[in-house]
């Protein structure tokens, strides 16, 4: 039985403002521009320019449409809607990579057009309903993916196909988070022929032409992407007499080649001797060592002539959040001159579930030598008094 039932439509555009100021030049104090004035003088701070004005700066603009149902079934004990969206952005706020030879590494300027497409789907139900016992059941699941359509509208190398952004990681037809780079086929052990500028312990880069060289024109590959493919939640609350368990379990998952986060070693200063442990860096990761050849991630000390990122899945599934709690009879509470009074055990982040070996799968902490901030875990004990 159908209780409510709502469809929706709607269409709009708003535009989105960069920070203020982003269309003129900056000058600031810099200690490294510092002047004399007069024989035996101190020093003054000096003003430098620290970023290139944009005259023809302008807000980005999104037109999306949305369409949606809301229902309500079975007295209304099974309750959600459901969404599919559009939208197209046009004018993008970016910081393009420009040559350093210009004395600055980007400019803040409006390029291209993305296009956006989702679904969203909630639902808020009852499954079961006694008079000592209730389970109530909330899950979302979405879906998010995106397009570039257009750059700079430039054809410098007259093949009739639009350029790309190599150097902003922007290309055509391809998502904003799209990885290109060198795909990475195994590591070189000591009794392999490994070519010029390389070494035991570095990882073998595949070379995609087969011309005996490694090069980042002709070499480097599409490997995926580092948006999610999907993601979903789900939040239960479990109510017997005076006892609630609720728990939440968050997920986001790449797919087959989504949601990649690199697992590249830092902190760690390559072409150095030693091992990791000496440059006081965690020696708990799998690194290829001399006695270690199995090992998962390349070398740390030894530098490569050309570096390649080991790119690995952040999928996860997570127990978020979970309680116990127990609320004492009224009666009970009463006779100690209050109105309530609650006990509860609360837990975060207690459990993740993933192949991602670095700190956390949700923030890209990969394999870091230095400065990782792994996602906490808490447990809490409480009493919630109402006078």
């Amino acid at each position: 039985k159908i209780n409510y039932l709502k469809l929706r439509a709607s269409y709009g555009q708003n535009g989105n403002q960069t920070s203020r100021y982003s269309s003129t030049a900056h000058v600031s104090a810099v200690r490294d521009y510092q002047y004399v004035f007069g024989d035996g003088a101190s020093t003054s701070p000096g003003i430098a320019v620290t970023s290139l004005a944009n005259d023809d700066l302008s807000w980005e603009k999104t037109s999306g449409l949305n369409f949606g149902v809301d229902f309500g079934i079975l007295s209304n004990r099974v309750r959600g809607n459901i969404e599919y969206y559009t939208t197209t952005t046009t004018n993008l706020l970016w910081n393009m990579v420009i040559p350093k030879v210009t004395g600055f590494s980007s400019i803040k300027t409006n390029i291209g057009e993305v296009a956006n497409s989702g679904f969203e789907f909630s639902v808020q139900a009852t499954p079961l309903k006694t008079e000592s016992f209730s389970w109530d059941l909330a899950a979302n699941f979405s879906i998010n993916s995106n397009e570039i359509i257009s750059l700079l509208g430039t054809d410098n190398d007259e093949d009739g196909i639009e350029d790309d952004l190599i150097s902003s990681n922007l290309f055509i037809g391809k998502s904003i988070g799209a990885i290109y780079s060198y795909e990475i086929d195994g590591i070189y052990q000591l009794n392999d022929d490994i070519p010029t500028g390389y070494n035991p312990g570095n990882y073998r880069i595949v070379d995609q032409n087969d011309d005996g060289n490694i090069t980042a024109g002709d070499d480097r590959i599409f490997l995926g992407k580092s948006e999610p493919a999907y993601s979903f939640g789900i939040q239960n609350s479990l109510n017997y007499k005076n006892f609630t368990l609720r728990f939440f379990i968050n997920s986001l998952q790449g797919g087959k080649d989504g949601y990649l986060g690199s697992q590249a070693p830092t902190g760690v200063s390559l072409g150095s001797t030693g091992n990791f442990t000496n440059t006081n860096n965690f020696s708990f990761f799998d690194f290829w060592s001399v006695t270690n050849p199995d090992a998962k991630y390349a070398v740390t000390y030894q530098a490569p002539k050309i570096s390649a990122t080991k790119y690995c899945s952040r999928s996860f599934v997570r127990l978020q959040d979970i309680s116990l709690a127990y609320q004492l009879d009224k009666d009970i509470v009463q006779k100690l001159g209050i109105e309530g009074l609650k006990l509860y055990i609360s837990g975060k982040n207690l459990l993740t579930f993933t192949h991602w070996e670095g700190w956390d799968p949700e923030t890209n902490q990969g394999v870091a030598g230095t400065y990782p901030y792994p996602v906490m875990k808490s447990v809490n004990l409480g009493i919630d008094i109402v006078f």
